[in-house]
């Protein structure tokens, strides 16, 4: 074999394993999702959640819920943000309670993260005390959830039955519009798009940032998911640039072909 010959087999072998690995790098996350259907993810996520507003006369705390084997039941296992009262002043600004008034976090930061283990399937929680006196009714992000016999929402407009059969939404992801001053309904207030077309997040959407809020269902009145607000951000990771990585297998490829072009003169 001719010197020539073995630095083209070389190069060619680089060039393959290169693209082979920036082929692998681009590809589409397999196991992904975030919205009613669930949060999903096939690695473990870091998720920047911060709080943004809260507007309703119940007194509500944000959960990570995690489903148990077999979707038949889930577990609160991490707490976000809660009020500590219903709002900051009674009724004023329709019922607005504001972090580090009427809300808070377990160390006090307006920004949680949580980590999503690969592959378990999760959703967000809101309970809210509707003064019933009973434990904490549940309004969930995922209509999966909603399937669990776990899942309560007494002295609501919902009942588990009809969310079985048609689903109920209470909570819509991404770039969606709030109008706090305005009794207008969920659609109007965003163009004629109803929460339905903000049923589920890209991971693009979660790299810039995005929005979610829930309707915690008060009976006789129209679904306006201004109850509780947060914003979820996807951490970074510190994962090389497909065409830095292409670049150095690249360069690594030539190098070792011209050494053994020059081994091979002497």
């Amino acid at each position: 074999m001719t010197t020539l010959t073995l630095v083209k087999k070389t190069s060619f072998t680089v060039v393959s394993l290169a693209t082979t690995m920036l082929l692998s790098i681009c590809t589409p996350v397999r196991a992904f999702m975030f919205g009613t259907g669930g949060i999903q993810f096939d690695q473990d996520t870091k998720i920047n959640f911060r709080f943004n507003n809260s507007r309703s006369p119940y007194q509500s705390s944000l959960w990570v819920a995690q489903a148990e084997s077999g979707n038949n039941g889930y577990t609160n296992i991490a707490r976000l943000f809660y009020e500590t009262q219903p709002s900051d002043n009674g009724s004023a600004n329709n019922w607005e309670a504001t972090f580090g008034n009427a809300v808070t976090s377990d160390n006090g930061s307006i920004t949680q993260s949580f980590t999503f283990l690969q592959d378990q399937i999760y959703a967000l929680l809101l309970w809210s005390d509707t003064g019933t006196g009973k434990p904490f009714e549940q309004y969930v992000s995922s209509s999966t959830f909603m399937n669990s016999p776990q899942w309560w929402a007494a002295g609501t407009q919902f009942r588990r039955e009809e969310c079985l059969v048609a689903g109920c939404q209470l909570a819509v992801f991404g770039d969606f519009m709030l109008d706090y001053n305005s009794s207008d309904s969920f659609a109007n207030v965003n163009g004629g798009k109803g929460p339905e077309q903000f049923s589920s997040l890209i991971m693009a959407e979660l790299a810039n940032g995005t929005k979610i809020s829930f309707d915690d269902a008060q009976p006789g009145t129209e679904l306006d998911f201004k109850d509780f607000t947060v914003s979820a951000e996807l951490v970074p990771e510190s994962v090389p640039e497909p065409l830095t990585v292409f670049g150095t297998i690249l360069g690594i490829g030539a190098l070792a072909a011209a050494r053994r072009k020059k081994k091979r003169g002497q």
